[in-house]
């Protein structure tokens, strides 16, 4: 759906993006993380032409975006960035409708999909529509964003630190929100964020840029497992990687079957990652742990032995295949 084939940008003699090149497969969630300035937010305006690459050549559905009218391009990529662009002297309905008014959609198609979108993001149409963007918390703000993006039906979705300025509980909230849409409207997503575990919690695609430049790709498991140098171990989290590793793997991927009953107190549910297992452990002081599934019947057990067991076997399977 996205490609960069040797795209580079230059500001004056500056390189902001030197040389760049990815893909990005349809319904994919492609985060970009890396030190401030290092080119994310530059790549990702090139894509929808607010910025201009200076070289390379960059192709949306496989025709290259030079071929488009710039304004007819961005009416077909939703666009969120962190302070929302909200019209502050519009209502909730009218900033969500605006693509859609503007594509010329009849209006009563554009007020069905505003409510559309407003129930889907947990906006209660009856209280919200009429409200302006001043009178909405932080959070409810980030969602009109989102929705104001989505409106037009775009197969593609560009994000710039939607959530950098929340406070921790409501941004995991919206994580939350967010993965639960991608995975109900399947579209192409690039995401910009300084935050290593929303990037790890929420992409398929990792890329890693430093000085403009990318330093390594892939999935989230494969980077975590083989960093390519000391800079991408360190965003990884260092120490910590195995932890962030253990929170992408599902509880219900390690456990065994029921052995001798455990006390009713260590049950954890199938769903649940294994660093939140792991945790569960060392607060309840146990090794073991009962799995139980969404009716809260057991099915099965998880062991900390096994856990490392695993783990240990991975390694050297890793380390001979590599």
């Amino acid at each position: 759906m996205i490609e960069l084939a040797h795209v580079s940008k230059f500001f004056g003699d500056e390189a902001a993006v030197d040389d760049i090149s990815l893909r990005v497969a349809k319904g994919k969630f492609c985060a970009l993380v890396g030190t401030s300035g290092c080119g994310k937010s530059t790549t990702l305006r090139m894509i929808n032409r607010l910025i201009e690459h200076s070289a390379g050549d960059i192709l949306v559905d496989g025709q290259n975006i030079q071929s488009y009218n710039p304004v007819k391009l961005r009416r077909r990529i939703g666009y969120v960035i962190q302070s929302t662009g909200l019209f502050p002297h519009w209502t909730v309905a009218r900033n969500i409708g605006l693509v859609p008014r503007l594509l010329k959609w009849p209006r009563e198609t554009v007020l069905a999909r505003v409510e559309e979108l407003m129930n889907l993001l947990g906006l209660p149409v009856e209280e919200f529509a009429h409200k302006y963007p001043h009178q909405l918390s932080g959070g409810q703000a980030q969602r009109v964003g989102v929705a104001r993006a989505l409106a037009a039906d775009p197969d593609i979705l560009l994000m710039d630190e939607p959530f950098g300025a929340l406070d921790p509980i409501t941004r995991e909230n919206l994580q939350d929100e967010l993965a639960k849409l991608q995975a109900r409207l399947n579209k192409t997503v690039v995401f910009v964020t300084h935050d290593m575990d929303e990037a790890l919690k929420l992409a398929d695609h990792l890329v890693v840029m430093r000085s403009g430049r990318i330093v390594q790709q892939g999935t989230p498991l494969a980077l975590l497992q083989h960093p390519a140098d000391p800079f991408v171990d360190s965003l990884l989290g260092g120490l910590e990687r195995g932890l962030k590793q253990a929170a992408l793997t599902r509880v219900r991927d390690h456990m065994a079957s029921l052995g001798q009953t455990l006390p009713a107190q260590s049950r954890i549910p199938a769903e649940f990652s294994l660093r939140q297992a792991l945790s569960m452990m060392l607060r309840d002081h146990c090794d073991r742990l009962t799995v139980v599934d969404q009716q809260d019947m057991p099915i099965g057990e998880l062991s900390l032995r096994k856990i490392v067991k695993e783990a240990q076997l991975d390694k050297v399977g890793a380390r001979d295949a590599y």
